[in-house]
């Protein structure tokens, strides 16, 4: 199940992968049942009528950005960290994205999802990361604190190596991280010390 408690909504970063494809830039060519799939599962456990912000986590070009369908204020939030000008690509990848997501929102949810195909996307004027890797730690980041209006807790560029490493920790003491034994085809990847 997605995590949010209903009222805000994690999707997989999965289903950005599918509705990211360029391979059949034609929409009436679309179509991805796995992606559908993703989304049910994402969402089983939630009434997506109910929900008021669905986070999309999206990489295009080794970079990530959030993509929020703000039913509050009936747009789509564009949360994206990076220091360049990004609204030519933005544009691109929205109305890449925006069709098919929605689509599979319909189809998701028997067409109860209110459509929004036509909502605005405004970039949201966000703090802007120092170093290019850290743009998926500013994501999570946006994902965690974004209320649909502005952030409960202000997110600072100067923090990012904190951010960075408050993640990293999450990940490494989490209860789900256990040591398993590697499957035979890792195996020879392995750090030997």
């Amino acid at each position: 199940m997605a995590e949010g408690a209903g009222y805000r909504v994690f999707l997989s970063l999965e289903i950005g992968e599918y509705v990211n494809i360029e391979e059949d830039e034609d929409f009436s060519q679309w179509d991805s049942p796995p992606a559908l799939a993703i989304l049910q599962r994402d969402i089983e456990h939630v009434d997506p009528t109910k929900v008021k912000l669905f986070f999309l986590p999206v990489m295009e070009e080794d970079h990530y950005s959030v993509y929020c369908i703000n039913f509050i204020h009936d747009r789509i939030d564009v949360l994206d960290s990076s220091p360049e000008d990004h609204t030519i690509y933005h544009n691109v990848l929205g109305d890449r994205i925006i069709r098919r997501l929605n689509l599979l929102f319909q189809l998701a949810t028997d067409y109860r999802v209110k459509q929004f195909t036509r909502f605005k996307r405004p970039i949201i004027d966000v703090c802007m990361h120092s170093h290019e890797n850290d743009c998926g730690f500013f994501a999570i980041k946006f994902m965690e604190l974004w209320n649909g209006e502005s952030f409960h807790v202000p997110i600072l560029t100067a923090n990012g190596r904190l951010y960075r490493s408050e993640l990293l920790f999450y990940g490494l003491y989490h209860p789900l991280d256990t040591i398993k034994k590697l499957t035979a085809g890792l195996e020879a990847y392995k750090p030997r010390l």
